[in-house]
């Protein structure tokens, strides 16, 4: 069960980098925002594979 909730939570981390990422690159500039979702999406990610190696998946 760990294993779908960290790579759940890989997957959110990642589509909040992307997102943040899609909307730099349309804006021209990186606000506030947008940084806060770079890192957060970072953290949830590595959450997530943290969780998903603790439940015993593969990385």
């Amino acid at each position: 069960m760990l294993f779908y909730i960290g790579f759940g939570l890989q997957l959110i981390g990642f589509a909040s980098v992307g997102l943040c990422l899609f909307s730099g690159l349309n804006k021209g500039d990186y606000g506030q925002l947008e940084l806060i979702q770079l890192v957060g999406g970072a953290l949830l990610f590595y959450g997530g594979h943290f969780v998903k190696v603790k439940g015993g998946g593969e990385s």
